[in-house]
């Protein structure tokens, strides 16, 4: 079986992975508002549910705002990138006409 090959650029993936990351946040959320409010576990149980939905959430909450982060990078990047081939055009095109 051979899966189709989809070519996406950085920002994109990048932007995917935000969303991606996001709804897994949201979901980690609202599984420890459940565990700890709606369960008829005994108080132990929710507690270290509780620690472990907020250590789930933490390690989330850091890798979508390092995603952030490299999102805001890449488009300083690029436009930076833009900007020194703009100016590199022009003075080769300023060598050329000399000659």
């Amino acid at each position: 079986m051979n899966f189709p090959v989809v070519n996406m650029s950085e920002l994109r993936k990048l932007e995917a992975s935000i969303g991606f990351t996001a709804g897994i946040l949201i979901g980690a959320i609202s599984a420890g508002v459940l565990i700890l409010f709606f369960t008829d576990w005994e108080w132990y149980f929710k507690i270290f549910s509780g620690i472990g939905s907020i250590g789930i959430m933490g390690s989330l909450y850091l890798a979508l705002s390092e995603l952030i982060k490299a999102r805001r990078n890449l488009i300083e990047t690029t436009a930076e990138m833009e900007k020194v081939n703009m100016e590199s055009n022009k003075i080769i095109e300023e060598k050329l006409y000399e000659y």
